[in-house]
């Protein structure tokens, strides 16, 4: 009796863990600026997701910079391409605006009024797997080249190399890529040593096979990474990511720190109904709370609908809505 209930009680959780299509699970490679649990888009057979974006500052009309990310997801459910908007900046313009009349009387004389126009760079980016589901590559268009990531594993799925590459593309089809000059910036390689049972030592080399920082992993007895402490061998730099999660695998804390450039601390706290399914999130940078973060999903809480994002340092509420087609 007491085997089942366990049984039961670990089916529960394997369900409440993948309740929810945006996921707050660690990755070594990110992809994009929303991280989505595969098996939700794959099991809901979503297609393609498109995000809006408008703002809201306190005591002001609704403004919209034309902001926005887009996703597309294999049949497998991973992403295959997105796509993000960067504000550029704005763009005043006088804009003459006509009298209007009305039974041949003048009841508004024309003026002249000044407008924002909103200007954007879209980032568009392409991701590539192997048979292994693992990421081999991220090509990242930058205008007139393209910036791509190249990896490489071991039989653990661990990365070893990470390659970087400036490209140009030659295909009269810009929506196609063919490869044109390709130049590598820098290659990375990665060691791996099993210290304890919860413990990896990971050395990170440079071109020249020189190692120049590692770091030590730290995972719980479910496989969860709690801890990675980054050290630079001819520095004083120092970095560490730390992860809190609850008994159900859901993670309620990230925090990173880093002396880089002065002391700085990143926090993200989350928070989840009882099945798992993400519905706040805070974002903190030295003890100062930036924004707040409240998810809608549909009824059948899988798919999020839109989310609201309070701004507490420009004074602003971020609207954000999510559209969905499917295969």
């Amino acid at each position: 009796m007491r085997k089942t209930i366990l049984l039961y009680t670990l089916l529960l959780m394997m369900m409440g863990a993948q309740a929810q299509i945006i996921t707050t699970k660690p990755v070594d490679i990110n992809v994009g600026p929303i991280r989505f649990n595969a098996s939700i888009i794959k099991e809901n057979k979503v297609q393609k997701i498109d995000v809006v974006m408008v703002d809201k500052p306190d005591g002001k009309v609704i403004v919209d910079k034309g902001s926005g990310q887009g996703y597309e997801f294999d049949t497998e459910g991973r992403v295959s391409k997105y796509y993000y908007t960067i504000f550029k900046g704005v763009v005043y313009e006088e804009v003459n605006v006509p009298a209007i009349k009305r039974k041949g009387r003048i009841i508004q004389k024309a003026y002249t009024k000044t407008v924002s126009r909103y200007q954007n760079d879209t980032i568009f980016a392409s991701i590539f797997y192997d048979n292994a589901n693992r990421i081999i590559l991220k090509r990242t268009c930058l205008g007139d080249y393209y910036d791509a990531f190249y990896y490489e594993y071991n039989e653990k799925g661990q990365v070893i190399k990470e390659m970087h590459c400036k490209e140009t593309n030659v295909s009269e089809d810009k929506k196609e890529f063919k490869m044109g000059v390709q130049t590598v910036l820098s290659k990375e390689t990665f060691e791996y040593e099993q210290l304890t049972p919860t413990q990896i030592k990971k050395k990170c080399l440079n071109d020249e096979g020189r190692e120049y920082k590692h770091s030590i992993i730290n995972i719980n007895e479910k496989g969860e990474k709690i801890s990675e402490t980054f050290n630079f061998l001819v520095s004083w730099m120092h970095q560490e990511n730390q992860y809190e999660y609850t008994n159900q695998g859901f993670l309620v804390e990230e925090t990173f720190t880093s002396n880089h450039s002065g002391e700085v601390k990143i926090e993200n706290v989350f928070e989840y109904d009882t099945n798992g399914v993400l519905l706040s999130e805070k974002r903190m940078k030295n003890n100062e709370l930036l924004n707040e973060l409240s998810y809608l999903y549909d009824e059948n809480k899988k798919l999020v609908k839109s989310y609201i994002n309070r701004d507490h340092k420009n004074a602003s509420i971020g609207i954000v809505k999510f559209g969905y087609s499917f295969y």
